[in-house]
């Protein structure tokens, strides 16, 4: 009896060591407790006012839920910041938000009241006045930690489809202009314009537009039309002359080719000319050699008078470069499309059958890209503006858009262009007026692409 008294003491004594033991493993693997944090944050069901036009043709709103549960909220630990980069609709309500938050280790979550210094205990079930920022604390189960957040539920204050104008100071030095055409590169819009005689240029910069200097080369009459931008470079072919520019006020003198004709357009690979022949040729470095493109249609069916084109890019590393323009004949508009960075890629000639949506005739034409479409404006052969049409199909059809519309004092004049900046603003230029103008939801897309 005594034994087995002995054993059963012995097997407790082991059990008490090995339970010893495991438990200190486990207070050595487990997580502290003193730590704390919002690990998410998202919204519910909130309200929309709404634009609508009444039966009456008058404009009208309503109220609708919008679904925020999928918009994504971005979390600063380290600043604790919590905010939506995307900004919700306009028209958004946030002053009565249902918020749900999870924490780390169950945290306790309290919000400070917008008047005082006063913290109340945060729930699921009650909604938050969200139209300024609101700031929270979230506490450790133990209480003795906590860590602050500041959370902002950002609302676009303008609405996405409207184009915003701004009327710039004129510039009187345009009045002497029977043509021009504009770009952009870098922080530079540069207007080149012909005067009957020569080609003089001006740049401006593209946050200001009020004051313009004019560039000290000038180019024969001709050379406005034969102006294209390949990075952050200018080009230039004058009389069978390559020059490049930085900056527009030092040029350099690249080759010569009696070859070439026009400079039409360019892509972040290549640059594209007409040749004296008519066919299309392409330089991969930076216009020093020139070689023939590929066309799967004849080269008659390539532009000859009011050449445009258009850049847009389809991925990180592959650009849709749009040629537009009107046929030697006079006869339609027509457009050739080429994916740039692909080997041995050959132009298409693009074919529409539809008739109503093809890109009528101009008299000045402007083409460039925008909003990931390719966008024509001008003049037409009436003298009156021309309206604005879009082709997001690579130039198949050609359709207006409410959204896109021209300043409301806009005049058509003998000497029109358009360009964008970097900024992804539309500008115009028409006669000695100039206007800046940008898509509300276009901006917005461009700031989040450089968050």
């Amino acid at each position: 009896m005594r034994n087995k008294i002995y054993t059963l003491v012995a097997l407790m004594m082991a059990t008490l060591t090995m339970t010893s033991c495991l438990k200190d493993d486990d207070e050595k693997n487990s997580v502290s407790y003193k730590d704390t944090a919002i690990l998410s944050f998202s919204l519910g069901q909130l309200k929309q006012v709404r634009d609508t036009v009444a039966k009456n043709g008058s404009d009208s709103s309503y109220t609708a839920n919008f679904n925020a549960a999928k918009v994504k909220f971005y979390i600063d630990q380290e600043q604790g910041l919590i905010y939506n980069p995307d900004s919700l609709p306009y028209g958004t309500k946030a002053s009565n938000v249902l918020a749900k938050i999870v924490t780390k280790n169950s945290g306790t979550v309290v919000i400070k009241s917008t008047t005082d210094e006063k913290y109340s205990y945060y729930n699921s079930n009650d909604s938050i006045n969200f139209s300024t920022p609101r700031f929270f604390r979230v506490y450790s189960n133990q209480g003795s930690e906590y860590r602050d957040y500041k959370i902002s539920v950002n609302v676009h204050k303008q609405k996405g489809n409207v184009f915003s104008w701004q009327a710039l100071q004129a510039n009187s030095n345009f009045s002497s202009f029977t043509a021009m055409k504009a770009v952009s590169t870098g922080s530079k819009v540069f207007v080149f314009g012909s005067n009957g005689s020569q080609t003089i240029a001006y740049a401006a910069d593209k946050d200001n537009g009020n004051n313009w200097t004019k560039l000290s080369k000038v180019f024969t009459a001709n050379a406005y039309k034969s102006v294209a931008v390949q990075g952050t470079k200018l080009f230039v072919i004058d009389n069978g002359v390559v020059y490049s520019s930085t900056d527009g006020s030092s040029w350099t003198t690249v080759a010569t080719n009696s070859n070439l004709k026009l400079l039409v357009a360019a892509s972040p690979a290549e640059l594209f000319a007409l040749s004296t022949s008519g066919t299309l040729l392409a330089s991969k470095d930076n216009g020093t050699t020139w070689t023939n493109e590929s066309l799967d249609s004849n080269a008659s069916l390539l532009p000859v008078n009011n050449i445009n084109a258009s850049l847009t890019a389809l991925t990180a590393d592959m650009y849709r470069v749009q040629l537009v323009g009107t046929l030697a004949d006079g006869t339609k508009n027509v457009s050739w499309t080429k994916l740039s960075y692909r080997q041995n890629e050959a132009w298409s000639y693009v074919v529409s059958n539809a008739d109503k949506f093809q890109l009528p005739l101009y008299k000045t034409l402007a083409v460039v890209g925008y909003d990931k479409a390719t966008l024509a404006l001008g003049v037409d052969t009436n003298g009156k503006l021309a309206s604005m049409l879009l082709s997001r199909d690579g130039g198949i059809t050609w359709k207006s858009d409410k959204d896109f519309i021209y300043p409301t004092d806009l005049q058509p004049a003998t000497a029109f262009t358009a360009t964008v900046d970097s900024d992804e603003f539309l500008w115009i230029i028409s006669g000695t007026k100039v206007w800046r103008g940008r898509l509300n939801r276009v901006g917005w897309e461009l700031n989040l692409s450089r968050l």
